[in-house]
């Protein structure tokens, strides 16, 4: 007996789905959102049903800052052509952090052929992420990065130092800091300084490769451990985190709160310790600072 597929069993099914999915109608509408895909974006289905989705809900954009929520959104590009379309973007989180997706686009007919909406897929590009899907986190820590603490960076510092001694391999280390923190801590107060960090951290933690590691150093900069071959590929690591971060929206008392930051960097070199190799990053840090604010040297 052939199986019977209703309205309700297509539902189940997307419901079911390890990534995210959402379909919107003509309007581009949001008319199913299931559960991974709040799980990825912190969205839950109630908050976004009924919502259109050029309403700057995941302000999905490349890594060079561009938004796609205009011309450039595959969604709305299939709506129109009916060709399916994939492609690497940032999204949004709801605490304003930035996720590393994978999307993928398709069109949906009516019986007689006429597009009558659009469907979504994402899922995290993040290692870290899926690594974290994989022990069986929940909803909520799923759908953040994991950052390492100081004690867990400095040995991961001293690792890669030891491994740089015996076989060459470079490596580098960015400091970075958020622009403005006393102005920061004057409007908002200590615990959306701390709320900000944490998120622009994720951010970071988020888009690096497994072979890079970033979490929290000394008192309040951020540390990032950076497989690379030379400063140049440190420099352009550093450029594209730092647009990055300041795409990082916390929302705060019915307000959002944008940061940049500044960063300083160094290559690995013969005889280093953790503390030479973070010292000369942490003076790199402060003459980007004292340059201006939202800046890079790497020296």
């Amino acid at each position: 007996m052939p199986m019977e597929l209703n309205l309700e069993t297509y539902r189940a099914v997307l419901e079911a789905l390890p990534f995210g999915a959402y379909l919107v109608d003509r309007e581009r509408r949001i008319v199913f959102w299931n559960a991974a895909a709040g799980r990825i974006s912190g969205y839950l289905g109630q908050e976004v049903i009924g919502r259109f989705c050029p309403d700057n809900l995941l302000m999905h954009c490349d890594e060079n800052h561009k938004s796609l929520c205009g011309t450039d959104c595959p969604l709305a590009s299939t709506m129109q052509d009916g060709r399916p379309r994939d492609a690497d973007v940032f999204l949004r989180h709801k605490e304003g952090h930035r996720v590393a997706v994978h999307v993928r686009s398709a069109p949906i007919r009516d019986e007689s052929g006429a597009i009558v909406g659009s469907a979504e897929f994402f899922d995290e590009r993040s290692f870290r992420a899926a690594e974290t899907r994989s022990r069986g986190v929940g909803t909520r820590a799923a759908g953040q990065a994991e950052t390492a603490d100081c004690s867990e960076m400095r040995a991961a510092f001293q690792s890669a130092i030891e491994e740089f001694a015996v076989s060459g391999k470079p490596f580098g280390v960015l400091c970075m800091l958020i622009d403005d923190l006393e102005h920061v801590r004057h409007v908002y107060g200590w615990h959306a300084v701390s709320t900000i960090r944490s998120e622009a951290t994720r951010t970071i933690a988020g888009s690096l490769r497994p072979s890079d590691k970033a979490g929290l150093w000394q008192a309040e900069p951020v540390a990032a451990l950076i497989d690379c071959p030379t400063g140049m590929g440190l420099l352009g690591c550093a450029e594209r985190l730092k647009r990055l971060v300041s795409l990082t929206a916390i929302p705060w008392w019915g307000d959002r709160i944008s940061v940049t930051m500044s960063m300083g960097g160094t290559m690995a070199r013969p005889g280093d310790s953790v503390e030479s190799l973070m010292q000369r990053a942490e003076q790199a840090l402060e003459a980007s600072m004292a340059e201006r604010a939202d800046s890079i040297l790497v020296v």
